[in-house]
């Protein structure tokens, strides 16, 4: 049984609308980066302390501000956990305050606070220098670049040029399109994130190679088409592979996203929600729309009429 019918949809006929949503997603994504001076850095990478409490009752994020920024901690950041009982504060400071660390100090005015009760041993704090985050940022980049690189090896051994490339821009456009809504809805950036820019490379890349794979076994069983015509009937004949194998695992992110509404997990799910997404989408309007840009544009002018026709 079919779970999706045999379905002649012209992805290469709207490429440029495609190519248009593209621009418009990844140039709103960039508009914001630079409006924000760059990334929303997390304490893994900016360095900082973060601070985890349950409290008796429901606290809101003002009153938990308030009393950490009045015993002399500035640049707090304060949000909700679970519960509204549970509260996540970070703030970039290291070092001493007064004498003081910064966490001991955040951790005094939780529990002498005489609004609410806190569970001393209940407050778990984490702290990140900011050379370590620094370092944590050079490793992240070389991950990202190690994996992008391996991968364009990979493709170029594997496919013709003009494959490699769309597989290529596909996952830059993937990386683009999920940084862009990091930026846009506020996300920090953290290791988990970058875990999961990895996953959407790997996950993004299969799919992509699954469909050039399908590509080169058409261009020989179909003989006389064009290679739009190839290029759709391919696209086409992996789709309900696409959307099966891209909504399980979807599945299982939304379950997470709905739950973890903030710390690792959330970042973890929102990049792979994005990620994921903008994958189905470069896999069928990217990827071999580029291929096909690429496949004319090194094709003499006075072959590209006969080209067209046939591959």
């Amino acid at each position: 049984m079919r779970i999706v019918k045999e379905t002649n949809i012209d992805f290469i006929g709207v490429r440029y609308y495609a190519y248009a949503i593209s621009a418009v997603v990844i140039l709103a994504g960039l508009i914001s980066l630079i409006v924000k001076g760059g990334p929303t850095w997390g304490v893994d990478f900016q360095g900082g302390v973060v601070l985890q409490a349950k409290f008796d009752r429901a606290v809101t994020t003002d009153e938990i501000r308030s009393a950490i920024e009045s015993a002399g901690v500035p640049n707090v950041s304060v949000q909700h956990g679970q519960t509204k009982d549970e509260v996540i504060v970070s703030s970039p400071e290291v070092g001493l305050i007064g004498g003081k660390e910064v966490s001991d100090i955040m951790k005094e005015a939780l529990i002498k606070s005489n609004s609410w009760v806190v569970d001393e041993k209940a407050i778990n704090v984490d702290r990140v220098s900011p050379s370590v985050g620094r370092d944590l940022i050079v490793g992240a980049i070389k991950s990202l670049s190690l994996g992008l690189a391996l991968i364009l090896i990979y493709m170029a051994i594997r496919f013709e040029f003009r494959f490699g490339l769309g597989g290529i821009v596909a996952l830059f456009h993937d990386v683009a399109v999920t940084l862009g809504f990091f930026s846009l809805f506020n996300e920090p950036i953290d290791l988990s994130a970058v875990a999961a820019f990895l996953t959407i490379i790997g996950f993004s890349i299969n799919d992509t190679i699954v469909i050039f794979d399908r590509v080169r076994e058409n261009m020989k069983l179909m003989k006389g088409k064009s290679f739009d015509e190839i290029l759709n009937v391919s696209v086409n004949q992996n789709l309900g592979r696409t959307i099966i194998t891209t909504g399980t695992a979807l599945l299982t992110i939304i379950a997470i996203f709905a739950i973890a509404r903030v710390g690792t997990l959330h970042t973890l799910s929102f990049a792979l929600l994005v990620g994921f997404i903008s994958g189905v989408y470069s896999t069928l309007y990217i990827a071999s729309p580029v291929a096909r840009a690429w496949h004319f544009s090194i094709i003499p002018k006075r072959f590209r009429k006969t080209e067209s026709k046939t591959v």
